[in-house]
């Protein structure tokens, strides 16, 4: 299983993920996208979905160089 840390502290669990959807109906203080799981959603940032995609291996993660 595949955790992610989000940026409020909680886990997610990105195997379980069933679908990331933007959130079209933001109030301003909420985050702007949803993941959705078979029994619910939670709200997540950007910054939250970057992660979770990188973990599930849909983005390419840049290896550091070490400016030495």
């Amino acid at each position: 299983m595949a955790f992610v840390e989000l940026e409020n502290g909680n886990f997610i669990n990105v195997n379980l993920i069933e679908t990331l959807k933007f959130s079209v109906m933001q109030k301003k203080d909420e985050p702007n996208w949803i993941a959705y799981f078979d029994k619910g959603m939670q709200r997540i940032t950007d910054a939250d979905r970057i992660r979770i995609l990188k973990t599930a291996g849909f983005v390419k993660i840049k290896k550091e160089k070490n400016d030495e």
